[in-house]
């Protein structure tokens, strides 16, 4: 047997500057296809070939560009049409949050299945791994065979989940029978900050999501809860149960139901998880709080769910202090291109005098800076990116103990290495300012205050006051008062 196997991830915002270009996707083929989506040895340890197609992965960023989508389906479609006769399924990573530019139904991940589904047919088994930030609908639902989210928030769960959808998949080619997904929309948007899932409700939802899976009548059971940074007639909420054979599908509805009335009876539990307030208040408890390292996360800017990384507004609102409480801080770090490619060429120990700022708008106002450059490396050795800039410049402002880590690039600091990544010591410091939502389980473990500032920007924690969505399901909590029941 043979199994083609693809990944394509990206997390599309729609308040970001930047648009995702070809440049912006690490693209990896062949053998180093398989070899980086960690599941070849699940199927060839059952003597199933891996046949590869495309491994297409975009950090977190704006609208994918026409043109870079065009390339990867085609690489897709291309692939199966070749190995068509040969292979008895499909392993796809569809991420499940992107949008792309003059796309007919928005979504790259939609399109690239429904694509793929024309060429094989309606009978081919198509497994997917997809991340609980991602969108769904009823199409995409009728046209997988196989749909598994993972379960937690942060991502603690990837290889695992990816690993188990081939397992399931491995399962089916060897015991072959008809799986239809069921699908129900959930109308509840929430952001990712709201639902983490060491924090109610979702661990209550996670709890109940795994009894569903001990019974063996249901193969996989998953909430999404769906990516809310651009306006679509997929954002919100949903669910996905899996039924081991067709046979149980009256029971998969029943089950899908009530999943869809366990999460929407607790739409009202959603919340931010740790200590939230706003920015002045969130910079003054950061500030005074006795202890270190203190950790403060600029909310609106969060690379991680497609941030730009331009704003500068924390870091402005840290040079007009008076009083430091004897911290040193480091802010980690901000995007400037203008700054950085000023940057580039200079080396440890060098002055600096240069303004710092994108001057887009007023989140990201330029500021006169002095200082000395006192590290260079990159934000993390660890991420798959195509140029140089993912180096990071540190300088250390006059007058001030403030540390600057300058980006060229939108990645955020989530991880302890990437201090040693980028030549700085985590002991240096007392207050980190980073461009998160929550806060990621290595900061927490270190730290004993962790807050997050509601900051604006395009990555809005308070969207249901700052964005306006034309094309969502309606009603639609927290915008509308809901019945018990909501049909689609």
């Amino acid at each position: 047997m043979k199994v083609l196997i693809g990944h394509f991830n990206s997390e599309s915002n729609e308040w970001s500057y930047q648009n995702m270009a070809f440049e912006n996707f690490v693209f990896k083929h062949g053998e180093e296809c398989l070899d980086v989506m960690n599941v070849r040895d699940i199927f060839e340890d059952q003597d199933i070939e891996v046949v590869p197609s495309l491994y297409a992965n975009g950090h977190p960023g704006g609208l994918i560009k026409k043109d870079a989508f065009d390339f990867i389906l085609k690489r897709f479609t291309k692939k199966v049409k070749e190995h068509l006769a040969e292979i008895d399924g499909i392993y796809l990573y569809l991420h499940g949050a992107s949008k792309v530019v003059d796309l007919e139904g928005d979504s790259a991940e939609h399109n690239i299945l429904f694509e793929i589904r024309k060429i094989t047919g309606p009978y081919m088994p198509i497994a997917i791994c997809m991340d609980p930030h991602g969108n769904l609908s009823q199409d995409f639902a009728d046209n997988a065979t196989i749909i598994r989210t993972y379960r937690h928030s942060p991502h603690t769960d990837t290889v695992e989940t990816r690993r188990r959808v081939a397992e399931m998949l491995v399962d089916l080619l060897q015991n072959r029978r008809k799986i239809t997904p069921v699908y129900r929309k959930i109308p509840i948007m929430i952001g990712g900050e709201r639902s983490v899932s060491t924090d109610e409700p979702v661990a209550s939802i996670n709890q109940y999501l795994d009894e569903l899976e001990s019974d063996p009548r249901i193969l996989s059971a998953s909430f999404h809860v769906g990516y809310l940074e651009h306006d679509g007639d997929k954002c919100g909420c949903s669910a996905i149960v899996v039924p081991n054979d067709d046979k149980y599908a009256a029971y998969a509805n029943e089950v899908a139901d009530s999943l869809y009335d366990f999460v929407l009876a607790r739409r009202f539990q959603f919340h931010y998880h740790g200590i939230v307030d706003y920015p002045n208040e969130a910079l003054d408890r950061a500030l005074q709080y006795d202890g270190r390292p203190v950790f403060l996360t600029d909310s609106g800017d969060n690379c991680g769910a497609g941030g730009d990384g331009y704003s500068n507004y924390i870091l402005r609102q840290l040079m007009e202090k008076d009083d430091y409480y004897d911290k040193s801080i480091l802010v980690a770090g901000v995007v400037d291109k203008y700054s950085y490619h000023k940057l580039y060429d200079k080396k440890v120990g060098d002055r600096v005098d240069f303004h710092f700022g994108m001057g887009l708008d007023e989140l990201n106002k330029p500021i006169h800076l002095t200082g000395e450059i006192v590290a260079r490396g990159v934000v993390n050795n660890r991420f798959e990116i195509n140029s140089h800039m993912a180096e990071a410049i540190t300088v250390k402002i006059d007058g001030k103990p403030i540390s600057l880590v300058v980006e060229g690039e939108s990645l955020s600091y989530t991880d302890l290495h990437q201090f040693k990544d980028s030549n700085l010591d985590v002991d240096d410091y007392d207050l980190f300012v980073v461009k998160q939502g929550y806060i990621s389980p290595d900061f927490k473990e270190i730290s004993p205050f962790c807050i997050m500032s509601l900051t604006n920007g395009p990555t809005d924690q308070e969207m249901e006051q700052v964005r306006s969505y034309k094309r969502i399901m309606r009603p639609m909590f927290p915008y509308d008062e809901l019945d018990y029941r909501v049909e689609e």
